[in-house]
């Protein structure tokens, strides 16, 4: 009879027949779809506390690391840091996880790691080619062995006194309220009406009407509606909820645009409250000019963060509406003699889900992929020479 090492050990074989490669080159989509995943894990309330910025730096290294930690028990090590002493231990993968997704609690990061495996285990089966029952069954056995090799060394990193899974800095950073803008009466940039939703004072003007005929955008109108009590993708999961049952009902796609000025954490920390209100003021006039004579909503987050709601578009209506309010925004909006530039990140319904949280998610998750690929220009600066020096 076989030993219980031994029967482990061949059960979670490394399976180098694995076709690994074609895999590791999707790395950045299986880490896209991880992150949706763990957002849509959260409760509604705890969507915006899923670390989007960690995960599009982090996460589709270690998805690569996992992938190549079925193939070999080096790769494994050296995800794990489980091997012989380098003096890199502090720097594996499996070591960051924590951090990387946002888990704080042994029972988060099960959640978590188990994600990933749903993930990894459905991209793994859809590249196999009628794998034979042997194969799938050592795979599925090395995948859980790799996923609880990494789960047991996050626990230990969060076991450790001087953990700090969410690096305190960085998340206060990312979670500090903006500054509230100005407070103004509703006024018109073109088509666009402007509905500030927290000013009391003008709730006179919806008498006689419910809620959502209130806040029903006429045909040809932009509905702007500020929403600064709340962050997050959670704040937007009603209105897109109202969306999705118009979708129930006309079967039309629509798409869910979030727009974000790329350079906004900068000038929020160099730039007043009054100068940053002003510039993300003229983002939205760029935005809701480029809309022009079209019927939808755009909602301001917070200042130089937006959601639009574009009903009856795919997605290849939604990349050239994408790539129109970006030329608007860098043509129109500008600071310190230098363009301001916006990243988009796109969800289409049905394609990419037909609940409310998952197309938040889907948007929110390109909308850091979009960040990635382009650069705020830097502010232009003039040098003084004292030529009588």
């Amino acid at each position: 009879m076989l030993d219980a090492a031994r029967t482990h050990s061949s059960r979670a074989r490394p399976v180098a027949e694995l076709p690994g490669g074609t895999l590791i080159a999707r790395a950045d989509e299986l880490a896209r779809r991880w992150a949706i995943a763990l957002i849509l894990a959260r409760p509604t309330d705890a969507i915006g506390d899923v670390p989007l910025e960690e995960l599009a730096r982090d996460a589709p290294a270690l998805c690569a690391q996992a992938l190549s930690a079925l193939q070999s028990d080096v790769e494994l090590e050296r995800l794990t840091g489980r091997g012989a002493p380098s003096g890199r231990e502090a720097s594996v993968a499996a070591r960051r996880l924590p951090a990387i997704c946002g888990a704080r609690e042994p029972a988060a990061l099960v959640d978590a790691v188990e994600a990933l495996r749903g993930v990894l285990w459905e991209a793994l089966l859809d590249e196999l080619s009628e794998p034979s029952a042997r194969l799938v069954g050592d795979l599925s056995d090395r995948l859980a062995h790799v996923c609880s090799a990494m789960l047991a060394v996050a626990v230990e990193v969060t076991a450790a006194p001087a953990f700090d899974p969410a690096d305190e800095r960085l998340e206060l950073e990312r979670q500090a309220p903006f500054a509230r803008e100005p407070s103004r009466s509703p006024t018109a940039y073109g088509a666009a009406v402007i509905i500030d939703e927290h000013e009391h004072e003008h709730a006179h003007a919806g008498a006689g009407l419910s809620p959502s005929e209130r806040r029903q955008p006429r045909l040809g109108e932009i509905e702007i509606r500020d929403e600064r009590r709340e962050e997050g993708a959670a704040a937007w999961i009603g209105s897109i909820g109202a969306q999705l049952e118009r979708f129930e009902r006309d079967g039309l796609p629509f798409a869910v645009l979030l727009v974000e000025l790329v350079d906004i954490e900068r000038l929020r920390r160099e730039e007043s409250p009054e100068e940053l209100a002003q510039l993300t003021a003229g983002v939205e006039e760029a935005l809701a000019s480029a809309l022009g004579e079209w019927a939808g909503a755009l909602t301001r987050e917070r200042p130089g963060r937006f959601w639009l709601l574009a009903p009856a578009t795919d997605r290849s209506g939604a990349a050239r509406l994408a790539e129109r309010l970006t030329r608007a925004v860098g043509a129109r909006a500008g600071h310190r003699g230098a363009p301001l530039v916006v990243a988009i990140g796109v969800a289409v319904c049905p394609e990419d889900g037909r609940q409310a949280a998952a197309l938040a998610a889907h948007a929110d998750v390109g909308l850091f992929a979009a960040r990635s690929a382009v650069k705020a220009p830097a502010p232009r600066t003039v040098s003084v020479v004292d030529e009588s020096a």
